[in-house]
């Protein structure tokens, strides 16, 4: 498996509007190979809708067969993503479509959303003596910053060092499952300052 894969290929940028294409590259952080009725069986997903997602991220690049096992009469292939890390060039989805760059970068909103609110329920509907491992478990941060691109390059690339140093760690007794997300983006633009209140107003001469 690869490090890194940076999506050019405006197809396999349709995959990632995609929520139930998005759960399936997510559930491989592990990087265990896994066969299609596997990933439906985790997912709680109709293993035939399943598997046609399973074949078309295979069409597009973004999964790969890396293994076939006999058993039996059964032939088993397993899959995994094309990278440890899939990039997306953001510039190819502003090029391609402007709507596709917002259902791209919408999807893992949504996927997270799914699965916070799925937690929350379970804590809410679960007993006091159940509450209590959900001690010290949620963790929720918002902050804005002032950045030069150098210092936004390196932010980047700290944060991803540090993900890099957790997503080695296995599961195993003692460790459950967390999710983070994160997204950085530009409030304004570079020339601009956040000093001024004054609204912008387009003027024609």
């Amino acid at each position: 498996m690869k490090e890194f894969f940076e999506v050019t290929d405006p197809e396999a940028l349709k995959s990632l509007a995609i929520a139930e294409r998005v759960k399936i590259l997510e559930l491989f952080e592990d990087l265990e190979p896994r066969t299609a009725k596997q990933i439906a069986t985790e997912l709680g997903e109709n293993a035939a809708r399943l598997h046609y997602h399973v074949k078309e991220l295979v069409r597009v690049g973004l999964l790969e067969q890396v293994d076939t096992r006999v058993k039996g009469s059964i032939v088993e292939k397993y899959y995994e993503p094309v990278a440890k890390v899939i990039q997306v060039k953001l510039q190819v989805m502003i090029e391609e479509n402007a709507q596709q760059l917002s259902d791209v970068m919408f999807t893992p909103f949504r996927t997270t959303e799914k699965d916070l609110m799925r937690t929350l329920n379970r804590f809410v509907a679960s007993d006091q003596d159940v509450r209590k491992e959900y001690k010290n478990t949620f963790a929720f941060n918002l902050h804005e910053f002032h950045l030069s691109q150098d210092e936004r390059n390196q932010f980047v690339e700290e944060i991803a060092d540090l993900l890099h140093k957790y997503k080695a760690l296995k599961s195993e007794p003692g460790r459950r499952k967390f999710k983070f997300f994160d997204v950085l983006f530009p409030m304004t633009p570079a020339e601009a300052s956040d000093d001024s209140d004054e609204p912008f107003e387009d003027s024609e001469e």
